[in-house]
């Protein structure tokens, strides 16, 4: 952007703390892009408007965004440079290592947003996706993945965040495989903490090359049709959902057994959807339990 003088920075610096915890995180990010000075300023900025979480998209929306409890608000956005009609002079920023990225206001998803332009679309995620970690002073918090615009967009966006973060608490994958390493890839994302969502279809005789050990609060998987047993008794999260399952009643009652042994001891609740109606002499054989009213509530301590 054209360098200007800004009243705001004449202030006394707890009275520009003051100011910038009226921003919001939108007003940080954008005061931010305006001179080195207002970069500083932000980086150094410690307030409410800096209770974020931060998520970055590929695909679909190309955007930051940032959600806390009551609200998810757009950040950046993402757009190809060759969009641009070749007579139109927007202003321009530098973000990271890149100077003269033009850039403007616009809406997106009935929402106001600094829209970015860039020749190559990943890059210019993984920039602002580096911008705001340094902004923010936090790392990226939630990654999904969407359809890929290119070959190899989601290998480069997962290489990014394994490089470049020591972990990922949230991957949400919801994308096309066009080969069955692309799940792979996925699952090797050794560094997740918290949650995985896999809505990605692989071939009928995908199996992983190599299952993890999942020790993570929740994994959600739909289609879940190449989950065997062995990998089931791999996961100790305390919310397993797998979808379109083709698990058995006695693969079931092996994993009922593995958890009464103790062995997934973060276990709550597993939900798992099936075409067998359930057998419930085959999924309870051998297992001690105690058969329970519906109407009966019981309360469980850690």
């Amino acid at each position: 952007m054209t360098t200007a003088y800004f009243p705001l920075f004449s202030l006394p610096y707890l009275a520009i703390q003051e100011v910038f915890d009226h921003f919001g995180p939108q007003g940080i990010i954008n005061i931010s892009l305006c001179s080195q000075r207002a970069k500083k300023l932000a980086i150094s900025y410690r307030g409410p408007s800096k209770n974020v979480q931060l998520d970055l998209g590929f695909g679909a929306m190309d955007c930051l965004k940032h959600s806390d409890d009551m609200t998810i608000e757009l950040l950046l956005k993402v757009e190809q440079i060759s969009t641009l009609s070749k007579n139109r002079a927007l202003s321009t920023v530098k973000i990271g290592e890149f100077s003269n990225i033009p850039v403007e206001m616009g809406v997106v998803c009935e929402q106001p947003c600094l829209k970015t332009y860039w020749e190559d679309r990943i890059v210019g995620l993984t920039e602002i996706g580096n911008y705001a970690r340094e902004i923010f002073n936090q790392n990226i918090y939630k990654v999904l993945l969407w359809k890929e615009f290119a070959e190899n967009d989601n290998r480069r966006a997962l290489n990014w965040v394994m490089r470049t973060q020591q972990s990922l608490e949230f991957l949400h994958c919801e994308f096309t495989s066009k080969t069955d390493q692309d799940l792979d890839q996925v699952l090797e994302s050794y560094k997740l903490t918290k949650n995985l969502t896999v809505f990605v279809k692989p071939s009928r005789d995908y199996r992983p090359a190599a299952m993890p050990h999942i020790n993570i609060d929740s994994i959600y998987i739909f289609p879940s049709f190449w989950i065997s047993q062995d990998h089931l008794l791999m996961m100790n999260c305390k919310y397993v959902i797998l979808q379109d399952s083709v698990l058995t009643h006695q693969d079931m009652n092996v994993f009922l057994k593995h958890w009464k042994s103790g062995r997934c001891f973060e276990l709550k609740e597993v939900y798992v959807t099936c075409e067998e109606l359930i057998d419930y002499d085959s999924l309870l054989d051998d297992v001690d339990f105690i058969e329970m009213g519906k109407d009966v509530k019981r309360s469980y301590v850690k």
